[in-house]
């Protein structure tokens, strides 16, 4: 047998999976350069050149091909035995990396995972913040939390919830602009815009009809700017309930339109495509549509 180590061989199916030995350098926690050593040194000694490598390109040869599937499904192997004994040992360990969107993650998940932690201490998870989409194989990621649609059907998609959303405005601006009843009275209004989305996509307005002419004072790619604009009257906002529920309580935003609400939005739990899922991480997206379910009903 050739003389490589389990790291190398880790190193090789990261770079193939990230699709760069940067991507796989951050998913391994070390340096770009440690990377191209590991590969080239697992190259050397097997006597077979496994990647053909340009400035932009990465590419697998014939013999890296096997040998990634290969060499994937022993590591795969590897991970459920050690799966085995830690249920053996009634102990779940290792690393979770999970991505959440930047609002809901501080509103509602941060305070739930301390439960999480403290029934499953040798357990820990990583919590990336972000309101874009996340990469899962590129970066690594074991989960991620959307508030969207699901586009890529290379990865498993369990629905949630259905998260509501609204029209709102602080009293102090209705007062002074007047109460749309319906889509057509925004015309004149100032509109607060979330950038991620297009204007229809984003108000809910039924395909094919003209947008009445809204001012745009703000557009942003954060909810909590938009929620926080509404309160201090720059206009009307429209967001999910989770965002603006303690302003409404607290009277400093009302909703409007409430006839013409717009649909609500998905709440998926998405993993990547893989044969086999630790059970530290089958045991978490358990524990997820458990407290989620619970905190939203």
């Amino acid at each position: 047998m050739k003389e490589y180590d389990l790291l190398s061989l880790r190193s090789f199916v990261a770079v193939i999976e990230t699709g760069s030995f940067y991507n796989a350098a951050v998913q391994l926690e070390t340096s770009s350069a440690s990377i191209s050593r590991r590969v080239s040194s697992l190259e050397k000694s097997l006597g077979v050149r496994l990647l053909n490598r340009t400035t932009r390109h990465l590419e697998l040869t014939t013999a890296g091909e096997q040998f990634w599937k290969d060499v994937k499904s022993i590591l795969e192997s590897l991970e459920q035995a050690e799966e085995r004994l830690n249920c053996f040992q009634e102990t779940l360990s290792g690393v979770i990396r999970l991505s959440a969107p930047l609002t809901y993650g501080v509103k509602k998940l941060a305070p739930l995972l301390p439960v999480f932690m403290a029934k499953y201490p040798q357990i820990t998870v990583q919590l990336q913040l972000e309101d874009r989409l996340s990469d899962l194989v590129g970066e690594g990621l074991d989960l991620a939390l959307r508030i969207s649609a699901l586009n890529d059907s290379s990865l498993v998609c369990a629905h949630l919830a259905d998260l509501p959303r609204l029209f709102c405005a602080s009293p102090a601006y209705l007062a002074r602009k007047g109460v749309p009843a319906s889509p057509a009275d925004l015309a004149g209004h100032s509109c607060l815009r979330y950038s991620l989305l297009s204007a229809r996509d984003e108000w809910g307005f039924t395909e094919g009809k003209e947008l009445p002419e809204m001012n745009t004072p703000l557009i942003t790619d954060n909810g909590d700017v938009l929620r926080e604009a509404a309160i201090q009257g720059m206009g009307i906002a429209m967001l999910p309930w989770f965002i603006v529920e303690d302003a409404l309580h607290a009277g400093t935003l009302v909703p409007v339109m409430q006839d013409h609400a717009p649909s609500a939005l998905p709440l998926s739990l998405i993993r990547p495509t893989r044969h086999y899922t630790p059970v530290r991480v089958t045991t978490f997206m358990a524990w997820l549509r458990e407290v989620l379910c619970t905190s939203i009903e």
